[in-house]
């Protein structure tokens, strides 16, 4: 029982937190590669993702 909560938990949580940081890195790759910006952090991304979350919210009406 013990493994089925944990696997069921890895799907909701940890896989895409994990998905989230690989993303975020390979953007701060290509962020400085380019030479667009050389200091790219998770913080910036998380950041960008939670105001694209609010826009949405607040086009539904979830005020």
């Amino acid at each position: 029982m013990g493994q089925i909560i944990f696997k069921i938990w890895y799907i909701i949580a940890i896989l895409p937190f994990i998905m989230f940081l690989e993303g975020d890195e390979k953007l701060a790759d290509y962020l400085k590669k380019k030479e667009i910006y050389a200091h790219w952090d998770v913080f910036h991304s998380l950041i960008v993702f939670l105001i694209i979350l609010a826009f949405f919210l607040w086009l539904n009406g979830a005020r």
